[in-house]
This record gives structure tokens, C-alpha cells and sequence, in this order.
């Protein structure tokens, strides 16, 4: 019986460990597997741990289960560390990537028209705009390195 009404703190508390490893897994990949697929992709022990995550989810409302035996997501929610990420299926990157490249984007143009006229509130916007990017950069690299399931391809 899924458990639709558990708030998203009560998901997050239940989805960790192993099992976020999973369900990352099949946010990545969004089309139906079966448990040893599942197994294979997340370098599991074996099929029947698989097989206790899957059906973790599936109690969490957030799979199902077809008669083949093929398990596919029918919720998505971001939990834990999958708060800080965007996007679908294979292209799921960390929101700080996106802010970063637009900072990123708009010092290099504040540089590139400001560079023959600086002077000192010129170059104290630019500093400020660098570190801003500093951190910025520093945190989806941090977020990007906690993903929970690394592939290796």
C-alpha cells in the first residue's frame, strides 16, 4: 500500500542511503528496468538487495511495478541531496551550475566593457562579481561531487 501522504520530510527520512542510490538511478534512467537491471547499474550486491530497495519505493508510492516485472518511476521528488539538482533522465545537473554560469556570463561582459574606464567603484563591482562566482562555482562543484550514485561509464 503506498504511503501518497508522507510529506517531504518523512520521504527524506526514508529515502537515503542505498536506496536514494536507487531512485537516482531511475531518475536517470526513466525508462522501466527490472531488479536486476537495477542491480547491474548500481553495482548492488546482489539482486534480492535490489529487489528490498525497490520495494522500499514502491511502499514510498514513488515506483510501481508492471506484470513483466519491470519497475518504473511514477513520483518524482527531491529529497536530500536531489533538492539541489535540475533536470530530467540523463541531464541532471546542480542548480548552483546554472547560477554560476550566468555570474560567470555577466563579469566577463562587466570586464570586457569596463576594461579601458576602470576605476575604483568599477573595480571594487568587479572583485565583488568574481568572488560571487568563486563561490558560486565552488558550490556546484561541491554539490555535483555528493551526488548520490556515480556512473561510470
Amino acid at each position: 500500500m503506498p504511503d501518497d501522504d508522507l510529506s517531504e520530510e518523512e520521504l527524506a527520512k526514508a529515502v537515503k542511503g542505498k536506496t536514494l542510490q536507487v531512485y537516482w538511478y531511475m531518475l536517470r534512467h526513466p525508462t522501466p528496468m527490472t531488479a536486476r537491471a537495477i542491480q547491474r547499474g548500481t553495482q548492488l550486491s546482489s539482486p534480492s538487495l535490489s529487489m528490498h530497495h525497490l520495494e522500499r519505493l514502491k511502499n514510498l508510492g514513488l515506483i510501481e511495478k508492471n506484470v513483466h516485472g519491470e519497475y518504473s518511476l511514477i513520483r518524482d521528488v527531491r529529497v536530500g541531496v536531489l533538492r539541489y539538482y535540475i533536470g530530467k533522465g540523463r541531464l541532471m545537473v546542480p542548480r548552483f551550475l546554472f547560477y554560476a554560469t550566468f555570474y560567470t556570463s555577466v563579469t566577463a561582459a562587466m570586464l570586457t566593457l569596463l576594461w579601458w574606464f576602470i576605476d575604483w567603484y568599477s573595480s571594487i563591482l568587479i572583485i565583488l562579481l568574481v568572488s560571487v562566482c568563486a563561490m558560486l562555482w565552488i558550490e556546484a562543484i561541491r554539490t555535483w561531487r555528493q551526488q548520490p550514485f556515480k556512473e561510470e561509464e
